[in-house]
This record gives C-alpha cells, sequence and structure tokens, in this order.
C-alpha cells in the first residue's frame, strides 16, 4: 500500500533473502521500531535489506533446440511478411527463462513455482509461464521446431499437476487458488500431432486425467432446465481479499463497496474473471461513448444489468 513500486506484481515477485518465519520475525520488528508507522522511504529501505530483485530466480538460457531459419519461413512468398515471421522467430531466445537451482532448494523463499525445464513466457511484467497462453506459445514453437522446449514445457505442467492437483493461473504461488482456460490436453494433442512422441502421454496420461477430473469436479454445477438436468462448466474463484500481484488496485477500487460482503464478492468475481483469460483492458473504462471511467464504474454497470435481468419475470421463464 505505500506504493514504493508502480506495480504490486513487482514486490510479490521479489524474493526474500531469509527464511519466511525469520522475514516475517524481521518484519515486526521493523514495525515496532517505527510505532507501526513507518515512513514510505524506511518502508523501501526494508524491502530492499529483506528481498533481492524482481527477476532474480533466473539463470542466463539459450535453447538449443532454436533454429535459425525454421522450414515455414520458405512458404512465405512475400519478403516483408518473411522478415515479420523471421523477426518473431528471434524472438524465442529472448523470453526464455530457466530457474536457478537455488529456487528447488529454498522453494519457499521464492514466490515463483519451480518447474524443472525452462519455459517460455509472455514478456514484459510476466516473467513466469502462464496457462493458456502457454497454448500459443506451444503452437508457435512447434511451427518454429523447437520441439524439446515444447516437451519441456509441457512436462513442467504435469509436474505442476502431480504437485498441487491442476494447473494455476500461472507460475507463482498467488495464483494457486485460481486457473486459466484448461488447455492443457489441447496442447499435448498439437504436441503429438507433430512429433508423434506417444511415449510421453503413456508416461503422462494418468496426470492429464488428474487435471481434467479437477476441472469437473471443482468447476461444474448441475443446472435444471424443463426438468432436465445438465453439467454446466464455469470459472470460479471464492479466496478472500485483494489479487495479490493487483493488491492496491484492488483494494482502493473495492472502496466503493458498503460491506465486506460486497467487498469479498467483489475480489472473488475480479479472481473469476482472471481465471476465465479475459484480462482487463481499457474496454472497461468506457464510460458513456468515452474511456474517462474506470474500473469500478464498469463493474457495477454489469452487475446492476445482472440484477435487472434475474428481475425480469421474461428472463426467469426464458
Amino acid at each position: 500500500m505505500a506504493s514504493i513500486y508502480k506495480d504490486s506484481k513487482t514486490f510479490v515477485d521479489m524474493k526474500m533473502k531469509y527464511p519466511p518465519n525469520e522475514t516475517l520475525l524481521l518484519f515486526r520488528e521493523f514495525m515496532e521500531r517505527n510505532d507501526h508507522m513507518p515512513t514510505r522511504h524506511q518502508i523501501e529501505q526494508f524491502v530492499n535489506d529483506t528481498f533481492d530483485p524482481e527477476g532474480s530466480e533466473f539463470e542466463e538460457w539459450d535453447p538449443d533446440d532454436w533454429v535459425t531459419r525454421p522450414k515455414f519461413l520458405d512458404k512465405i512468398l512475400d519478403d516483408d511478411l518473411r522478415k515479420f515471421a523471421s523477426d518473431l522467430n528471434d524472438i524465442w531466445k529472448m523470453l526464455g527463462r530457466k530457474m536457478k537451482d537455488d529456487v528447488r532448494i529454498n522453494e519457499d523463499q521464492y514466490s515463483i513455482i519451480y518447474v524443472p525445464n525452462p519455459v517460455i513466457v509472455p514478456g514484459g511484467r510476466f516473467r513466469e509461464f502462464y496457462y493458456w497462453d502457454s497454448y500459443w506459445i506451444v503452437k508457435g514453437l512447434l511451427l518454429s521446431e523447437m520441439y524439446s522446449t515444447v516437451k519441456g514445457m509441457l512436462s513442467n505442467f504435469v509436474s505442476v499437476v502431480d504437485k498441487i492437483g491442476f494447473i494455476p493461473n500461472g507460475g507463482r504461488i498467488y495464483y494457486t487458488m485460481r486457473s486459466q482456460p484448461p488447455m492443457l490436453i489441447p496442447m499435448v494433442d498439437e504436441y503429438l500431432k507433430t512429433t508423434h512422441d506417444y511415449e510421453w502421454l503413456e508416461d503422462n496420461l494418468h496426470l492429464l486425467e488428474k487435471e481434467f477430473d479437477f476441472w469437473m469436479t471443482n468447476r461444474t454445477v448441475e443446472v435444471e432446465v424443463d426438468g432436465v438436468k445438465y453439467t454446466l462448466a464455469r470459472y470460479y474463484e471464492e479466496s478472500s481479499g485483494p489479487r495479490p500481484e493487483s493488491y492496491k488496485e484492488d483494494y482502493i477500487t473495492s472502496q466503493s463497496f458498503r460491506t465486506n460482503e460486497e467487498k469479498d464478492n467483489y475480489y472473488a468475481e475480479l479472481k473469476t474473471a482472471a481465471e476465465s483469460g479475459w484480462d482487463f483492458s481499457s474496454r472497461w473504462f468506457i464510460l458513456d461513448g468515452t474511456n474517462k471511467g474506470g474500473f469500478r464504474f464498469k463493474y457495477i454497470s454489469i452487475r446492476l444489468q445482472i440484477t435487472d435481468a434475474l428481475n425480469d419475470p421474461q428472463f426467469c421463464d426464458k
């Protein structure tokens, strides 16, 4: 809440220099020393003394299966488009991430979820794997003939399923209460169509089934229409509090709600929307045909529309 970083995600991506219990003890002592009202500068100094910078969990990695000129480039006749595609192929080397072995050894000091193989990340503030983004990344990697990288990423995913029961929104512990559109089986399908690596499938089929069972058990409800019962798949997240990666932003926008129950519902619905993969963008700021609105205005508008619809007898009849 002190806003020592412009992006709330920066802090929750930083590595603790000391074990969690020791870090908490240092924080309590820090707060007591400063009468529980430290200045922004004091907070910044404490964070610098107690945490390593974001991104310190990675080491240099150059993918050894990267191909300078994959075959698909020869099929592009337009020179400009071929150059564009070649530039995109170069970006794989920029977006590759490999975790230091220290993450495996001292995993409780990192927010990142350890995976044994390198990954390709979306880039920018997104330093870790993301679930459904990886489906499109896998398709591109296969086109670029980077089969080993794809196999490693798929093995990472099933290792996460084995460990926590499903694939979270992204590769951080603060994402482990929500997932994203379940694209693991389609990813594997794309990999198999290209490589025919059925041995990998045989070794990991039980983990694909385990992830499928998570969705069928935790993300479905029974609905009845005209006496016929259906299983409805849905996105659903109900953990309390703001999203850690957007903590201050969520907290501030929640202040327009009067009760804690309304705020908790708001937080849960934000995270459920994030699970759907429909990330928040400028479309949420449209107000009276302008972009001068705010996130909460759009949210409240949608809630009112839903409430009106539910109170409409015709809607209920349908």
